[in-house]
């Protein structure tokens, strides 16, 4: 294999995985985000593209060439998801929606026309250069171009600069910068595969790391100016994303390169690149590994370390409002003294939930594991909330079957299970029911709380465990809720090898919500 293609294909390869790994983190990061969404959108256009050209002009047949180069119609798809993506960022989708009606129209009568009409977007491929096939342009092949380079592109310029020029705060106008930047380094490396298209004898091989080029770009507006809003967590998934991407990459120049070698001397060794390959994934994997350790570790020190100080001031006004109850006789006055104690309650409570929650992430916190009676734990828990119950005029129905043991860190199950009653009690209208049962199944000690109170959507089940995630419904009666304690709950489960689910047939049905873990009598 020529050297030339050999490295051109590995550029593209690179370009591949790491605008794939781009796609999947903006399509993670944040679903509901259209901007994410269509830049997401934009990525996975372009390695459709990366992809079939690599393909194309390594194929020998002239015919099968130029059919899996007709994938080159992604670039209509580039344009029109790339102004979508720009306006929605700028906030002016809703506004400028003729733009995108005019681009969306005119981009797929291009697809639909040139997939009936395909000579006229490319003939069959012929040799050019070092590659076995490359494009020939079909007589309306230009269209592409002027679509993305003429219309799609100065449009997005010119709505990036106008927002820029209004916009007064900096690290916003740092946003538009950068995204400006990515999009115009991206749009220029890459349009120089274009020139041999044309039978313009440019090397194409410049164009080999134009999608790097936009990620590296997009990775520094990204960390610096929070681009997209991204978080942190995801920030730094997505510099983990670009090391596998990197990793691949060396992986593939390695292979090709043993490959060569081989041809070129039959005595080289075919050991060598899988040798070399090894070595490289073990020292980056180490290194990604340690930093995940120590970004984990300072995590769970600083979030115990703030609550710890929390803890000594809250005490001490708490000391201090108790003191003060004996000599306030003003009945005004010691409303005002009950209002600190409650928000002074408020808040211990919510200095133990983020230490709660960083022993529940940090690996490393003890779990004490001994043999516990699940059926006295809930009873213990039941009867402790007797009166909230009484107070909200609820019936109680209890199956719980005694004796029932399992090896549990009883603190953290009660936890769960307070968690789940408290939450039946909170979410029940006045008069209505609730149900707690625990038996035995198969191996398993099954614990689990019926309501019949706001239920939960379709939509709301599958995000119901995750960190600060509260239903609308939830929201709406109470605003001060935090959506920790399922989020630890299930946890909590996993430490034990256990399971955790909740059903609801839809908003106000009612719901369970149960977890089982292995039973030992």
């Amino acid at each position: 294999m020529n050297i030339h293609l050999l490295i051109h294909n590995v550029g593209f390869i690179i370009s591949a995985i790491a605008g794939t790994g781009a796609a999947f983190f903006l399509f993670f990061n944040n679903k509901k985000s259209v901007s994410n969404i269509g830049m997401g959108l934009v990525m996975v256009s372009l390695v459709v593209f990366v992809v079939s050209h690599v393909m194309g002009v390594n194929t020998l047949d002239p015919l099968v060439s130029r059919n899996i180069l007709m994938f080159n119609l992604s670039n209509f798809f580039v344009g029109m998801f790339l102004v979508h993506t720009v306006l929605a960022y700028l906030g002016k989708s809703r506004d400028r929606w003729y733009v995108l009606v005019f681009l969306y129209i005119t981009g797929l009568s291009f697809v639909t026309y040139f997939i009936i009409h395909p000579d006229l977007f490319l003939l069959p491929s012929v040799p050019k250069m070092y590659f076995p096939n490359y494009y020939e342009a079909g007589i309306l092949n230009w269209t592409r171009i002027a679509y993305l380079y003429v219309i799609c592109l100065p449009y997005v310029f010119i709505e990036i600069a106008v927002a820029y020029g209004k916009m007064t705060d900096r690290r916003i106008r740092s946003q538009y910068k950068y995204l400006f930047m990515a999009i115009m380094t991206t749009s220029a490396v890459g349009f120089v595969a274009n020139f041999l298209v044309y039978n313009i004898p440019i090397d194409p091989l410049w164009a080999t790391a134009f999608l790097v080029f936009f990620a590296i770009i997009l990775v520094y507006g990204t960390l610096k100016y929070e681009l997209f809003d991204i978080r942190i967590i995801a920030k730094q998934a997505f510099l983990y994303c670009l090391g596998v991407a990197v990793i691949g990459g060396l992986i593939t120049l390695f292979d090709f390169t043993n490959r060569t070698l081989q041809n070129m001397y039959s005595d080289f060794p075919g050991w060598v690149a899988p040798f070399i390959s090894a070595i490289v994934v073990v020292f980056i994997t180490t290194i990604i590994w340690r930093k995940l350790k120590e970004d984990e570790t300072l995590k769970y020190e600083f979030v115990t370390t703030v609550a710890h100080k929390f803890r000594t001031p809250l005490t001490h006004i708490k000391w201090a409002s108790e003191n003060l109850t004996p000599n306030i006789t003003n009945s005004d006055d010691r409303i005002q003294l009950n209002y600190i104690k409650s928000a002074n309650e408020k808040l211990v409570e919510l200095t133990s939930l983020l230490m709660n929650i960083s022993e529940a992430e940090n690996t490393d916190y003890e779990y004490k594991i001994t043999r516990g009676s699940v059926s006295k734990l809930v009873d213990e828990i039941t009867d402790g909330l007797k009166e909230q119950f009484e107070i909200k005029n609820l019936q109680l129905k209890r199956i719980i079957v005694p004796e029932l043991y399992a090896e549990i860190d009883e603190s953290r199950i009660k936890f769960v299970v307070q968690t789940f009653i408290e939450n039946a009690i909170h979410y029940t209208p006045i008069g209505g029911s609730i149900a707690i049962s625990l038996k035995k199944l198969g191996k398993d000690v099954v614990f689990s709380v019926t309501d019949t109170g706001i239920g939960i959507t379709s939509d709301e089940l599958p995000r119901l465990f995750h960190e600060f995630y509260r239903g609308h419904n939830a929201r709406l009666i109470d605003t001060e809720g935090m959506g920790i304690g399922l989020y630890m709950s299930k946890g909590i489960l996993n430490r034990h090898n256990g399971k955790i689910w909740a059903y609801s047939t839809g908003a106000n049905k009612g719901s369970v919500f149960g977890f089982s873990v292995r039973r030992i009598n």
